[in-house]
């Protein structure tokens, strides 16, 4: 790596660090959606198959993040607080997943315009995170219903997963 690519990954690293994070968070978004989807399916839902829900969530069968929603709202009875924060949510990561970077190369050049982009990244993850916070427990509590799936167990695991791991992703103990 010369010293101009050296000094760009200096430069765009926090920029880039957030916007990975918002895609991931959108990951969840979507793949939670899915899962509640799921959950009722399995619950007998009118119109939702867990076949079908099952072939969505491994994406054998493509649904894009806006169809997802509408099929909470068509199959599900939800707040207008919930239903509101969905269509937000969608708003935000459409936003992130399509426009922010592009839309902000110029202002990424300056430091303090680039800090900027930085912030409305963290405000359109925080849309995104609202509706994660309102749905996981539901997702959580039937998941624990329908299979005996303790939630908080499995993050513990993930959790020690992760720190047992050194920061080059080199698993430091033998599994």
């Amino acid at each position: 790596m010369n010293e101009l690519e050296r000094k760009k990954r200096k430069i765009l690293t926090p920029l880039l660090v957030e916007a990975g994070a918002a895609l991931l968070d959108c990951q969840e978004f979507e793949y939670g959606i899915s899962l509640l989807l799921y959950a009722f399916s399995r619950l007998g839902t009118e119109g939702l198959e867990p076949t079908r829900m099952t072939a969505i969530m491994e994406n054998t069968e493509k649904k894009t993040a806006g169809q997802l929603v509408g099929m909470i709202k068509q199959h599900l009875s939800v707040s207008t607080g919930l239903e509101q924060a969905l269509q937000e949510a969608l708003a935000a990561r459409n936003k992130l997943i399509h426009r922010v970077l592009m839309d902000n190369i110029e202002r990424s050049l300056d430091p303090k315009k680039r800090q900027h982009v930085i912030n409305e990244i963290r405000q359109l993850r925080s849309k995104v995170g609202k509706v994660d916070d309102m749905i996981r427990p539901i997702v959580e509590a039937l998941g624990k219903a329908i299979d005996g799936f303790d939630s908080d167990a499995a993050k513990t695991k993930a959790l020690s997963r992760l720190l047992a791991t050194d920061s080059l992703g080199d698993n430091s103990t033998s599994s």
